[in-house]
């Protein structure tokens, strides 16, 4: 078993484990049971301690729809991945675009004009030589793709065909930008509505959810990619001056340059960079568009999914609110099973950073505290309608006793032969089937022979190994 090192926010994880092979293979226990995750057989390399990862052992021209679900939860999670080595022709590029999601009409952009080279609409050609290619494109600012449409692209896919000696695409990750905004500046930004420089008539909140992961990201499109921007007050919009606007997109450019989080890819030629674009801005970077005879030719080729949900303030998430004892003032629990993607078995955050998700969702909220039965009966209507095992909040210190935070629980619903110290000391607190809790490490576990996650009878009698998810609880939960 690779060894597993989690960041707060980024899972830093290392190959597929031959441990998917069977379940309980250790445990002595005989009972079939499924291993629900990707079989593809690709490896994953983090480039960063944020984001990013490299992804090797895969033939993107041979993925299958399971596959290519496999590698956009990957996306997701790391908001960008890199694979070398892929003899790709367009056609084939499309074809893999499309496993991702409906493919966006390139050739439909404002700014983008048909270059005679081109053979698809879905397709566009971006190079240094004007006879190639469509010159200029992406080193006009810092930007998200599809900002000129109603809900920008998912997913951004760059091949390259032809590298040159210099000019890299820089990316950045966004939900570090906005974390960096100061209480003031976060304050003026909520109420800002970006505009698009391309067509005014597309408008959208400038920091908004990410439409699956449910944080707070931005649209970046600086330069004159922006129009002006309105501020939106008790329902009254005003357009700000095209100085005004000027002095936002210098904010956010200048948490960018400040953050040293920018990320530089120097491309070799049959590099495909897959950009989840709600997750990460980029820019072509110095050298891009260098005459042919100084830097040699450079050619991409640009495939875009179509954003299929406008940017919105409100997140996805569904919260199960009550004002049950202790909370009589309201708690609200929800589950982050469809905001954090785990493809791959014992790949999932530990416990710390589980909670880390939760405030990333909610200021205010932590991981599920269950004080009895009756919040245990709300939180179970949760589990049992994602079907996966979930983090609480408690921990199992000896024998039977659980505790949230310092305070000792009257109330404990343990699973059957819970708690059992499987594999190793187990003093984290996991709820599953039928609402009953189980003891479990408070990370993946890594040594050998151990099974990294639980492997549980679920409630349909099947016994299958799982990833762990957040279930979150908040105070007085504002909608």
């Amino acid at each position: 078993m690779h060894r597993l090192t989690v960041s707060i926010v980024l899972l830093m994880s290392i190959g597929v484990s031959a441990v998917e092979e069977s379940c309980d293979r250790h445990s002595g226990i005989q009972t079939e049971c499924q291993v629900p995750f990707s079989t593809c057989g690709y490896t994953l390399r983090p480039l960063s301690s944020k984001f990013g990862a490299e992804v090797t052992g895969v033939d993107l021209t041979t993925v299958n729809q399971s596959c290519a679900d496999a590698l956009k939860q990957e996306a997701l999670m790391y908001r960008f991945l890199l694979f070398r080595d892929q003899d790709l022709t367009w056609q084939e590029q499309i074809k893999f675009t499309n496993l991702l999601g409906a493919v966006f009409s390139e050739t439909s952009s404002l700014r983008r004009p048909f270059h005679p080279k081109t053979p698809d609409p879905r397709i566009a050609y971006l190079s240094n030589d004007p006879l190639e290619g469509i010159p200029g494109q992406g080193v006009e600012a810092w930007h998200v793709d599809g900002n000129s449409v109603p809900a920008p692209h998912q997913f951004t896919l760059i091949y390259c065909v032809s590298a040159t000696r210099n000019g890299p695409t820089l990316i950045v990750p966004l939900k570090e930008i906005v974390d960096m905004f100061t209480p003031e500046e976060r304050a003026f930004l909520d109420s800002i509505r970006y505009v698009s420089g391309n067509n005014e008539s597309i408008t959208m909140p400038l920091i908004y959810k990410h439409p699956v992961r449910n944080y707070d990201t931005i649209v970046v499109a600086l330069g004159l990619l922006s129009g002006q921007y309105i501020l939106r007050q008790d329902d009254h919009d005003t357009i700000l001056s095209k100085e005004e606007t000027q002095r936002i997109k210098d904010l956010i450019e200048a948490k960018i340059i400040g953050s040293n989080l920018i990320y530089s890819h120097q491309y070799k030629s049959k590099d495909l960079l897959l950009l989840n674009n709600p997750s990460v801005a980029h820019i072509a970077g110095p050298g891009s568009q260098n005459p042919v005879e100084v830097a040699g030719l450079r050619l991409m080729h640009r495939s875009t999914v179509r954003g299929d949900r406008p940017p919105s303030k409100t997140s996805s998430i569904k919260y199960a609110c009550a004002q049950f004892e202790p909370f009589a003032s309201g708690y609200c629990l929800f589950s982050l099973k469809d905001s954090v993607f785990y493809p791959r078995y014992g790949f999932f955050d530990t416990r710390d950073a589980a909670r880390q998700r939760c405030k990333s969702i909610d200021e205010g909220a932590d991981l599920a505290t269950i004080p009895n039965k009756k919040w245990n009966n709300l939180a179970k209507t949760i589990i049992e309608r994602t079907g996966v095992p979930h983090w609480l909040n408690g921990t199992n210190p000896q024998e039977e006793d659980v505790f949230w935070g310092e305070v000792k629980s009257e109330f404990t619903n343990w699973h059957r032969e819970q708690p059992n110290d499987h594999d190793g000391p187990e003093v984290c607190l996991i709820m599953g089937p039928f609402g009953t809790w189980l003891d479990l490490a408070c990370e993946p576990k890594t040594q050998p022979g151990a099974d990294p996650g639980p492997v549980i009878t679920w409630e349909d009698g099947v016994r299958r190994k799982f990833n762990v998810y957040p279930l979150c609880g908040v105070l007085h939960k504002q909608s």
